[in-house]
């Protein structure tokens, strides 16, 4: 597994929510931002937006943007979920020009993406669900999914879109809210180019082992893109990633390193009251920290392994703590 260690923009937000609508902190310039990343060890680059405001959206000025400082542009994620008129879903919605504009801007994202190697193209189904029971029709907002994804897919073949999976928020019910549902989606849609992200905080708020869904999707040639972050499996607050879930996240960098994955990693959290710049750092240490730990357990495969084969759950705790803590 290669690592492409980026961050998500978010990460230098003013953090407004609705108990703080002025935000925690000032507005943390673009080129602040490009400084700062540029500092710390370890992190490559930063995730895309479509529309790119306030990036360029020419694709050789925002490259160049990026060798400036030393950096990469990561992969492209779709802005389809902060206008009000998304509120019946971008991608399920009967709304025809709603689902025609939605999916207009998908393809813009494609033509983008296509300009910069290596580039994905993610979607975030925020508002494709449902609040409350006779609220929606399930076959047809289903059927609207898969055309969506079709016709954005076939607009060219050779660029990888990501669909992020949620159980809720914004929503109180997503349509692709797990792992299953997501493999159905591909299954229906049936384009090669269709990929999946693990974000671990909505596989954590899933309920699903990190560690088993890597495998999963790998197995399957499904896995597009990593998002990292953590909370406490009852909400996606999006904490920082290897600050509560030790275990999961640790079996999950434990299967990814062997695997063959080659695409971004994307730092995706909000720490609105503490420091921006000290908060990325410690993203990143954690991050290498886990990859640290998940590399000197790989030492010890075959008896890893062998104890899983048998399950022997505390022989394998035992090694482990022996391996990392002593």
């Amino acid at each position: 597994m290669k690592m492409r260690l980026m961050a998500d923009a978010v990460v230098f937000d003013t953090y407004a929510e609705r108990y703080v609508p002025s935000g925690y902190h000032g507005p943390f310039g673009l080129k602040e931002s490009f400084e700062a990343m540029s500092k710390i060890e370890g992190l490559h680059g930063m995730g895309l937006t479509w529309p790119t405001d306030p990036l360029p959206s020419d694709p050789d000025k925002l490259v160049k943007m990026f060798d400036d400082y030393g950096l990469k542009p990561g992969d492209c994620t779709v802005i389809n979920y902060d206008d009000k008129k998304w509120k019946h879903g971008a991608l399920v919605t009967t709304e025809k020009n709603i689902r025609q504009d939605n999916i207009r801007l998908c393809k813009e994202a494609v033509d983008f993406a296509a300009e910069i190697p290596g580039t994905k193209v993610m979607v975030w189904p925020a508002h494709d669900g449902y609040d409350y029971p006779f609220q929606t029709d399930y076959s047809v907002a289903w059927k609207n999914m898969v055309e969506s994804f079709q016709d954005i897919c076939s607009h060219n073949h050779d660029v990888t879109v990501c669909i992020e999976y949620k159980a809720k928020d914004p929503r109180q019910r997503f349509y692709i809210g797990n792992i299953g549902k997501m493999m159905a989606l591909f299954n229906d849609v049936g384009m090669e180019n269709l990929k999946g992200v693990i974000d671990t905080g909505h596989a954590l708020q899933c309920q699903e082992g990190l560690g088993e869904d890597v495998i999963f999707l790998t197995e399957h040639d499904k896995l597009g893109i990593v998002h990292l972050n953590d909370n406490y499996r009852d909400a996606d607050p999006d904490l920082i990633f290897g600050t509560i879930a030790f275990w999961d996240n640790l079996e999950f960098f434990y299967y990814l390193l062997q695997t063959d994955y080659d695409g971004t990693i994307e730092i995706d959290y909000q720490n609105p009251r503490e420091d921006r710049v000290k908060s990325l750092k410690l993203a990143v240490d954690n991050i290498y920290m886990y990859k640290d730990f998940a590399e000197k357990l790989l030492k010890h495969k075959k008896d890893i392994n062998e104890n899983s084969l048998n399950y022997r759950f505390v022989d394998n705790m035992e090694l482990i703590k022996k391996i990392l803590f002593k």
